[in-house]
């Protein structure tokens, strides 16, 4: 009857654990839900405005260590969030596959940004990758996709589970 009782709990535990996490990656942590506080903040932001059409290899390759005020810009109204996207292509043959090569670089000032990549095709793959921030003069990278960055609540639940499933998985003893 324990073992039984346990597996229980484990179901309700999972169940818990799925909707938390659910319901953090909503409200909670979603790039579009904004407290009154926040929606009200003066337009402070700074970011690099360049695209590589019009700028060149200064988009590509900004020079952070120096004063490159010509391609810094004000946000303003609701853009807040600062973004690099990077368009890049790779071709395929049947033993190998060449590195990536950049040909488009755009850098801005948002309202709205979705972090990772697009890729289409086959032998000749097409790359749109998108990083976003938040903090003045962020935009400095070359938009390839950030790292997977684990907060608190995550790693909380990643442990949880864990222990939960080395629980459930281990054998149940029963006294007869």
């Amino acid at each position: 009857m324990a073992c039984k009782d346990g597996l229980f709990l484990l179901e309700i535990v999972l169940l818990t654990a799925l909707l938390l996490v659910s319901y953090s990656e909503g409200q909670l942590t979603g790039k579009e839900h904004r407290t009154h506080a926040a929606a009200e903040r003066k337009d402070d932001l700074w970011c690099y405005q360049c695209d590589s059409i019009g700028e060149g290899d200064s988009c590509f390759f900004l020079n952070i260590t120096g004063n490159d005020t010509s391609l810094a810009q004000k946000c303003k109204d609701d853009r807040r969030i600062c973004m690099v996207k990077r368009f890049s292509y790779t071709t395929s043959t049947e033993n190998s596959t060449s590195q990536p090569k950049m040909w488009g670089m755009e850098r801005n000032c948002t309202n709205k940004c979705e972090e990772g990549c697009i890729v289409i095709g086959e032998r000749t793959k097409l790359y749109a990758c998108t990083t976003c921030c938040e903090k003045n003069y962020c935009n400095t990278g070359n938009g390839q996709s950030a790292d997977y960055v684990i907060n608190d609540v995550e790693f909380f639940l990643a442990v949880l589970l864990q222990f939960i499933l080395a629980k459930a998985l281990s054998p149940c003893h029963s006294t007869s």
